[in-house]
C-alpha cells in the first residue's frame, strides 16, 4: 500500500499582514480623526490612509488568489507531484538529474529548516525547478522528503 504525503501551501504569512496593516489603518485613523460634540469625524483626504488602503485590499487580493490556487506538494514512492487547483505537474525521480540546496542561514527558531530553497534540476527542462519550503507547511518534513529523493 502506497502512503501519500501531501504538504500544502502556507498562507498564515498574509493573514499576519492583513491584521497588521488593519491595526496600523485604525490606529492612525483614530490618531488623525476630530473629536467634536458627541462625534468623532475621520480624514479621509490623507495619502497615509489611502497608501494603507491599497496594502490592505492588495495583500487581500494576494491572500484570495493564493488559497484559490490551493497549491500543494504530493510525495509518492517513485515521483512526486507539484499541483494546484487549475493543474498539475507529475516528476518521477528517474527524470531529476541533480538537486540543489541553498546556502544553509542561521535562524533564530529551531522551527524553521536552515534550506530556503531546493534546486531540481530535470532531463526535459532547460531551466531549474525551484521549490521554497518556506511556502508549505513542516518545511524540516518537506526537506527530508527531498533529500531522501537526492540520497537515491
Amino acid at each position: 500500500m502506497e502512503q501519500n504525503r501531501i504538504y500544502k501551501a502556507r498562507l498564515d504569512f498574509y493573514y499576519k499582514l492583513i491584521v497588521i496593516y488593519f491595526v496600523f489603518f485604525a490606529l492612525y485613523v483614530i490618531m488623525r480623526g476630530t473629536f467634536g460634540r458627541n462625534e468623532f469625524t475621520i480624514v479621509f483626504h490623507d495619502p497615509i490612509i489611502y497608501i494603507t488602503g491599497l496594502f490592505i485590499l492588495y495583500t487581500l487580493l494576494v491572500l484570495i488568489v493564493n488559497a484559490i490556487r490551493g497549491k500543494e506538494i504530493e510525495f509518492h514512492t517513485d515521483r512526486f507531484i507539484i499541483k494546484n487547483r487549475f493543474g498539475k505537474r507529475e516528476i518521477t525521480f528517474n527524470e531529476i538529474i541533480s538537486i540543489r540546496y541553498s546556502k544553509e542561514r542561521k535562524r533564530r527558531t529551531e522551527v524553521k529548516s536552515s534550506v530556503r530553497r531546493v534546486a531540481i534540476k530535470l532531463k526535459d527542462r532547460k531551466k531549474v525547478l525551484r521549490i521554497r519550503l518556506s511556502e508549505f507547511y513542516d518545511e524540516r518534513k518537506l526537506l527530508a522528503e527531498f533529500q531522501k529523493i537526492s540520497k537515491q
